[in-house]
């Protein structure tokens, strides 16, 4: 199967292509130029398939982790039900043209889920990043650095300077996960409502 596909590769019918074209261009025979050309590809598909790693296993999905006592547990919970809902009431209804509508649906509906469960995992993992990071202990830092740095010797500043860098950078990491942690809540919260409606 792997030899086939090497067979069909762009760059090795290029090269057989080149190969009978060359051997045609010093006269030989039209055979013999094409038999130069099909052996030149077979080489090469042959190599390839030999020393052409193994394709990797396909990537196993890895469990996605959400805190089941924070906000986005609570609104996926809310998600899940109304995705159960709404395959009851999909299957509870007859034939018809609002049955048709409803099943067609169900795909939707099923990756709006899916996309939600996504949403509350990376919420939960930014949550416990906003978590290692002690604002209140930053804040002070930053404030003991900035009335030292308008206090301390010319020698020391440029020390201080880069601590206060590093306590700056920190402070707008943790802006930056906050700002991302209420984003994500909100577009759970909003695809949970959507759902339920």
């Amino acid at each position: 199967m792997r030899f086939g596909k090497e067979l069909l590769e762009p760059w090795g019918l290029l090269l057989a292509a080149t190969s009978a074209g060359a051997a045609w261009a010093v006269q030989l025979p039209t055979l013999a130029a094409l038999a130069v050309g099909l052996g030149v590809l077979s080489a090469k598909a042959g190599i390839a398939t030999l020393t052409t790693e193994k394709e990797p296993p396909s990537r196993i999905q890895k469990k996605l982790e959400i805190n089941p006592s924070s906000p986005e547990a609570t609104w996926l919970h809310r998600a899940e039900a109304a995705t159960a809902n709404f395959i009851a009431i999909s299957n509870s209804l007859t034939d018809g043209p609002l049955a048709d509508r409803v099943s067609d649906m169900q795909p939707a509906v099923h990756e709006t889920l899916a996309t939600l469960t996504r949403l509350a995992a990376r919420t939960t993992s930014t949550t416990k990043a906003l978590s290692k990071i002690d604002i209140t202990t930053i804040k002070t830092e930053k404030a003991t650095l900035t009335k030292s740095l308008k206090t301390s010797p010319a020698n020391i500043r440029p020390d201080l300077e880069q601590a206060l860098s590093s306590i700056q950078s920190q402070q707008e990491i943790h802006t930056r996960l906050s700002n991302a942690q209420a984003k994500l809540q909100a577009q759970l919260q909003s695809g949970a409502l959507v759902l339920q409606s």
